[in-house]
C-alpha cells in the first residue's frame, strides 16, 4: 500500500483542531470533588501546619496533610534507580515537618469546587522556621554550606566518572589545549497543557480508575497500586489527549499518588488541575550545569582528548536518579573521535525545584560544551570551523563505532550506523557555505555583522527494555492496534497505523490505533527518550507480520495453494500469480470463527485473527544530525536575527517524514527558547523570580525562523524497521549553533559566549564591558 515513508497527514488532527479533543480538564464525573495543593513559600524551613480554619469553611470536604496519608503513600518511589546515585532522596507526597524548595506540597484541600478549594487554601496557616537555603551550585559543595538533607554528610548526591583511554597522556603531548568554563542555566518544560489527575474508585469493578497526562501510565499504575496496597490488576490508568509532555511528564509526581489516595479515602471522584504558576515552580526543571572542561588537539586540530569536571544541579530531590547528568557525561564526545576522555560529574542537591529530563535530557548541555570547545580550537589554530569538524567526525566506514565506555542503558556505547560527514556536507551545501562566508566578510566592511554557526550531535534513542502490542483483524476486515505507549502529541495513531497498513495490505483508514490505557496490553514502559517509534513501532511490525503469516496460512487452505504463493493487498489475501483469485480478510476472520453451534471449521488454526507481540532492543540506536545557522546582529541594539536555520538529520528509516519534520521544527523552537529566553531564576533565599510568563519567557512564532530540513538516513541494524528516534534531535544542537553564529558575527568586538541562555541585554553588557570577554550571568 506504500504507507511506510509516506508524508501522511495526521489522522488525529481533524478532531483536535476542531475542538473535539478530550484533555484532562475535560473529564467530569458525577459528584466530583476538586483538589488544590498548598505549597511551600520558603525554600528551606521547618514547618508547623494549622488547617482548622480551612476545614471549617463551607464546602470543604477534607484537608490532607502528611499524617493523613498511608505509610506507603508518603515518599515517591525512585523512577530510575541507579547504583551511581549513592545518596538518593525521593520527594515527600506531602511535606512532613520540613520543606526543601519553594512549591513543595504541604497540604491538599478537597472541596466541592475549585473556587472553594482555592479560598480554603488561603486559610491554611503554615509557620515557617526558616533555615539557610542552598542555591549556589558550586558553594553547595563547600564545607561551610548548609545541607539540603541534614542526614547527609554533604550536598553531594552522587559522583560520576566516565573515562576511556589516557587523557593525561594525551594532554601532555598536545600542540593545542583550550579550556572553557561554560554555564547552562535552569529551564522548565512548559508544555501547552499543564499537569492534571482525575481519580475515582469504581465500586462495580472494585478498582481504582485514574486519568493522567502521563508519558508513563504503567509506571503510574505500579506506583498507585503500591501506595494503595492493591494488586496492579485493580488499578487502571488512562491517558486522554495530552497537550505535550517533553519528558518532564514521564515520571511520577506527588500528585500522581496523592489524588488516587484521596479518591480512595473519600470514596468519591476527585480532580486536580495544575495552574500555570504551579507549573512554573513545581513541575520538574532541567538543564543547570557548570562545566570546566578542556580539549587537547594536534597542530592540525585533530582531537586528542577531553577532560575536566562539571557540576549538575539536581534540585532538592532525585526523582529520576542521575539520568540527566549521566546522559551529559556520555554524550560529550558526540559524533567525533575522542580517543582519550575523562570527565567527572558532581551531582549536587540545592533548595530548588527537582530536576528531571526535559526534551534533550542532558544532551543539549553535552553538545554545547563540545562545540564551544571546538570553536575555541578553531580560533586558536586558525582553522575553518567546518573543516575542523569534518577532520574529527567519525566516518561512515568506522561504524559500528565503539566510543570506549558504558552507555546510559548499561551496555557498551556503540554507535550502530551513521554518516555525519555527509550530514555536514549537505548542511554546507544548503547554506552555500563558501559564498555565504564571502557575503559575511563583504557585509562586515559595510558595518553589518553576520555570522555562521555549525554543530553536530548524536542522540541515543530507542531505549529498552521492551514494548508490547496487541493487534487484531476484525470481522469487517479492519485492523485494531492496541498498545500501552501513550501519545503526547507526536502522531502515534498515524505512524503506527501506517506500519500496520503497509504490512497487512489494508487501506490506512481501516487501521485504528488505541493507546494510553493500561487495560490494552499487559505491560508497557512509556513514551520518552525517543523510543516509541523504534521500540513500539517494531513491536507493531512484528505483530502485523504474525497476522500476515496467519492470514496467508488460512488463505492457503481456502484457496487450495501454499502460503508462499500468497500476499496481502487491498484488504485481501491474493494469489501472487493471479490476483483475481483472492479472499477478503473479513471472510478469513468469519471463517476462522465458525458458526454458532457448529464445530470450528479450521481447528488447526483456532478462532479469530489476533496476536500479541513485543520487541526488546539489544541496545540503543543512535540518531545523528548537523545543524547550521546564519544570523545577523546589530551591535547598537544587540538584536539577533536568525536569517537561516538548517537541520540535516539521520533518524534512520522514516515512517512518516511529515511528522518527523514537525518534530524537528518543534525541537528547534524549544532550542531557540533555551538559547535566548528560558531561564528559571532564584534569589539567594531560594525564592523563584520567574513564576509567571511575564518573567519566564518562551520563544514565540516571531522568534523561530523557518527551518530548512533534509534527511540523509542510514538504517539502524538493531530493529526490523531500521529506525532511530527523532523526538529530541531538533533541540540538542540549537544553543551551540546559535551561540557559535552570534560569536562569529561579533568576532571584531572580541565577544566570547560561554553561557546560555543569553539575552540582548547580556550581549549589550558584553560589548560595552572592556574588563570581560564573556557573557555575564544575568540575575
Amino acid at each position: 500500500m506504500g504507507q511506510f515513508g509516506k508524508r501522511q497527514v495526521r489522522a488525529e488532527d481533524d478532531r483536535l483542531i476542531t475542538g473535539r479533543g478530550c484533555y484532562i480538564d475535560d473529564i467530569t464525573l458525577p459528584n466530583m470533588a476538586h483538589i488544590v495543593v498548598v505549597r511551600s513559600q520558603a525554600a528551606h524551613a521547618r514547618i508547623t501546619v494549622d488547617t482548622s480554619d480551612a476545614r471549617a469553611l463551607d464546602g470543604v470536604i477534607a484537608v490532607f496533610t502528611a499524617e493523613d496519608l498511608p505509610e506507603a503513600a508518603r515518599i515517591l518511589p525512585d523512577c530510575h534507580p541507579n547504583p551511581a546515585l549513592t545518596n538518593p532522596r525521593g520527594p515527600s507526597v506531602l511535606a512532613n515537618g520540613l520543606v526543601r524548595y519553594v512549591g513543595e506540597p504541604i497540604a491538599a484541600i478537597v472541596a466541592e469546587n475549585r473556587y472553594i478549594a482555592e479560598d480554603a487554601a488561603e486559610l491554611v496557616q503554615v509557620d515557617y522556621e526558616t533555615e539557610a537555603a542552598v542555591i549556589d551550585l558550586e558553594k553547595a559543595l563547600t564545607k561551610q554550606s548548609a545541607r539540603v538533607h541534614e542526614d547527609l554528610p554533604s550536598n553531594l548526591a552522587a559522583l560520576i566518572n566516565i573515562a576511556t583511554g589516557n587523557a593525561d597522556s594525551a594532554f601532555a603531548k598536545a600542540h593545542c589545549v583550550v579550556k572553557e568554563r561554560l554555564e547552562i542555566q535552569r529551564g522548565a518544560g512548559q508544555a501547552m497543557e499543564t499537569r492534571g489527575v482525575v481519580a475515582h474508585w469504581n465500586r462495580f469493578e472494585d478498582r481504582m480508575v485514574v486519568w493522567n497526562v502521563s508519558q508513563v501510565p504503567y509506571v503510574h499504575r505500579t506506583a498507585i497500586a503500591n501506595a494503595l496496597g492493591l494488586p496492579e490488576r485493580q488499578v487502571q490508568v488512562q491517558n486522554p489527549d495530552v497537550g505535550g509532555g517533553f519528558g518532564y511528564k514521564g515520571l511520577t509526581y506527588t500528585e500522581d499518588i496523592l489524588v488516587p489516595v484521596v479518591a480512595r479515602q473519600l470514596d468519591r471522584p476527585v480532580k486536580w488541575i495544575e495552574d500555570r504558576r504551579e507549573h512554573l515552580i513545581a513541575s520538574y526543571h532541567e538543564r543547570t550545569q557548570i562545566h570546566e572542561l578542556e580539549m587537547a588537539t594536534t597542530e592540525d586540530g585533530t582531537i586528542l582528548g577531553i577532560r575536566g569536571r562539571f557540576y549538575h544541579d539536581t534540585g532538592a530531590y532525585t526523582p529520576w536518579g542521575p539520568v540527566v547528568p549521566l546522559l551529559t557525561a556520555v554524550n560529550i564526545p558526540g559524533p567525533y573521535r575522542v580517543p582519550n576522555y575523562a570527565v567527572q560529574c558532581d551531582i549536587v542537591y540545592t533548595n530548588t525545584t527537582p530536576v528531571a529530563p526535559v526534551r534533550g535530557a542532558g544532551r543539549p548541555q553535552a553538545c554545547y560544551v563540545t562545540e564551544r570547545l571546538l570553536d575555541r580550537v578553531g580560533k586558536e589554530l586558525g582553522i575553518d570551523p567546518a573543516a575542523l569538524r569534518k577532520r574529527n567526525l567519525i566516518t561512515a566506514e568506522e561504524y559500528p563505532y565503539d566510543v570506549g565506555f558504558i552507555s546510559r542503558d548499561g551496555t557498551r556505547r556503540t554507535y550502530d550506523s551513521g554518516n555525519v560527514p555527509a550530514l555536514l556536507d549537505r548542511a554546507l551545501e544548503i547554506l552555500d557555505y563558501d559564498n555565504t562566508l564571502a557575503d559575511c566578510a563583504k557585509l562586515r566592511t559595510e558595518g553589518r555583522y553576520r555570522g555562521i554557526g555549525i554543530a553536530c550531535c548524536v542522540e541515543d534513542t530507542g531505549l529498552g527494555p521492551f514494548e508490547e502490542v496487541g493487534m487484531s483483524i476484525e470481522a469487517d476486515g479492519s485492523v485494531t492496534v492496541r498498545m500501552g505507549t501513550p501519545s503526547q502529541g507526536q502522531g502515534q495513531k498515524t505512524s503506527f497505523a501506517q506500519v500496520a497498513a503497509d504490512i497487512l495490505g489494508v487501506p490506512f483508514d481501516k487501521v485504528k490505533v488505541l493507546t494510553g490505557n493500561t487495560d490494552l496490553v499487559r505491560y508497557s514502559i512509556g513514551t520518552f527518550a525517543s523510543r516509541a517509534g523504534v521500540v513500539t513501532g517494531s513491536a507493531v511490525s512484528i505483530a502485523a507480520n504474525q497476522l500476515k503469516e496467519r492470514a496467508c496460512a488460512i488463505g492457503a487452505v481456502l484457496l487450495q495453494t501454499s502460503p508462499e504463493e500468497l500476499d496481502l493487498k487491498d484488504g485481501k489475501v491474493v494469489l501472487k500469480a493471479d490476483e483475481t483469485r483472492s479472499i477478503d480478510l473479513a471472510q478469513i476472520v468469519h471463517t476462522s470463527l465458525g458458526e454458532s453451534g457448529n464445530p470450528l471449521p479450521l481447528p488447526d488454526f483456532g478462532p479469530g485473527m489476533s496476536t500479541t507481540a513485543s520487541f526488546s532492543p539489544p541496545t540503543n540506536t543512535f540518531a545523528t544530525g548537523c545543524h547550521a545557522a546564519l544570523v545577523e546582529v546589530d551591535p547598537a541594539t544587540c538584536k539577533v536575527e536568525i536569517l537561516r536555520y538548517i537541520a540535516v538529520e539521520d533518524f534512520g528509516n522514516l515512517i512518516n517524514p511529515l511528522i518527523v519534520d514537525g518534530q524537528v521544527i518543534g525541537g528547534v523552537s524549544l532550542g531557540v527558547g533555551n538559547t535566548f529566553f528560558e531561564k528559571a531564576v532564584y534569589d539567594s533565599e531560594g525564592q523563584i523570580l520567574t513564576g509567571t510568563f511575564m518573567d519566564y519567557l518562551v520563544a514565540t512564532s516571531m522568534d523561530v525562523p523557518r527551518v530548512e530540513i533534509d534527511h540523509l538516513s542510514t538504517p539502524s541494524p538493531l530493529n526490523p524497521l531500521g529506525m532511530k528516534g527523532a523526538g529530541q534531535g531538533g533541540t540538542i544542537p540549537v544553543p551551540a549553533v546559535i551561540s557559535s553564529a552570534v560569536e562569529n558575527a561579533l568576532e571584531p568586538f572580541g565577544v566570547h559566549l560561554c553561557a546560555v541562555p543569553f539575552s540582548e541585554s547580556d550581549l549589550f553588557q558584553n560589548l560595552r564591558n572592556d574588563d570581560s570577554k564573556s557573557t555575564r550571568k544575568s540575575a
